[in-house]
């Protein structure tokens, strides 16, 4: 254990029980809302049950507790004395100083900074997000959406919930919801399909027909995505799941020494890393940048970005009780690593 989780062992400790409001929410989304704790500490903590829930009375036998928990009225959790509890404790704001809202402060900031607004209402919203970023934490995440999120606003009434997830390198629109209805709604409408999403990728090598859709199963393996093939027996056959995309070319050109072509996809299914592989084992043209499904190292190491952006995406437009008003749509602007591309195949700012 490392020396600051040991040093938090040695401090007084205290109880939060959960209300009948909250139950149900992120244990780390209801942690935050009480108490003030950067968001990768209070990952670390519970990973180090530093910060625990109580099972057993009346020794007072705690169990491990993660982020992605649900909690539970009358639930019991253990956390560290001195920290900062939400505004209503007054000596722990008045013993802390300034010095934890302005932390909180920055933090929200970044996280202003890093995930822009793209649309926003009393219900849900579409953010801007960039490569490099994952939708949820997890091991070897020090960072994600999800964290930024309770950052932003943790709150049980208003605060920010992920309905969707784009991989860590893909880039552009992604929707929040705003209340438990609205993201029951919107998690519904992903699942039934009630979602279009306009992908836009710049594809290593030119496709031999200029559109087509793509119906081959696929099969995840934890770490890769690959499309069902003849060979394979009958169990893995049982694994591979029905996957569509529809593409179009756009453009296609020179980037450097390499042929590539700009192309539209529509995923009619939502699988896993479904367009990376759909074009690099089917239409035998990666996305550009991708590493794991791009066996050309050289190109990979030249062009340290992925080049899969979700250039638009069309949803429900729910209420904060979940009810459908109609439809809203919105497109992403590119980020800037996409401008050499532009200039090079000769397209202006969308392509």
């Amino acid at each position: 254990m490392s020396p600051s989780a040991t040093r938090f062992l040695l401090r007084e400790m205290r109880l939060l029980t959960v209300p009948s409001h909250a139950a149900g929410l992120r244990a780390d989304r209801y942690i935050l809302s009480q108490v003030s704790i950067p968001s990768p500490l209070l990952h670390k903590l519970m990973r180090k049950r530093v910060i625990a829930h109580i099972v057993a009375e009346p020794n007072g036998t705690t169990k491990r507790i993660q982020g992605s928990d649900r909690v539970y009225e009358g639930m019991r959790i253990h956390i560290p004395g001195d920290l900062v509890t939400a505004a209503s404790d007054a000596a722990g704001d008045k013993q802390n100083g300034d010095s934890s809202k302005a932390l909180l402060e920055k933090r929200r900031d970044f996280a202003k900074q890093r995930l822009p607004m793209l649309f926003e209402n009393d219900a849900m919203a579409v953010l801007q997000k960039p490569a490099g970023l994952s939708c949820q934490g997890g091991t070897g995440v020090r960072y994600s959406v999800d964290e930024m999120l309770a950052d932003l606003d943790a709150t049980e009434a208003t605060g920010y919930r992920l309905v969707h997830r784009l991989d860590r390198d893909t880039t552009g629109a992604l929707v929040v919801a705003r209340s438990r209805l609205a993201a029951a709604a919107l998690t519904a409408a992903f699942r039934d399909r009630a979602v279009s999403k306009r992908y836009i990728a710049l594809l290593q090598g030119i496709p031999e027909e200029k559109s087509g859709t793509i119906n081959n199963p696929l099969i995840n393996t934890g770490t890769m995505t690959c499309v069902l093939s003849p060979a394979d027996d009958e169990r893995r056959a049982q694994l591979a799941k029905p996957a569509t995309t529809k593409y179009r070319i756009m453009r296609t050109g020179k980037f450097g020494q390499l042929d590539v072509a700009i192309v539209e996809l529509d995923i009619l299914t939502g699988r896993k890393h479904q367009i990376r592989a759909h074009c690099a084992q089917v239409l035998k043209c990666p996305v550009l940048g991708d590493h794991r499904y791009n066996n050309n190292k050289a190109a990979v190491a030249a062009n340290a970005s992925m080049y899969l952006h979700l250039f638009e995406i069309t949803v429900p437009d729910v209420d904060a009780m979940g009810n459908v008003r109609g439809k809203v749509s919105v497109k992403a602007p590119f980020p800037a690593f996409w401008s050499p591309v532009f200039k090079a195949l000769g397209v202006s700012t969308k392509p």
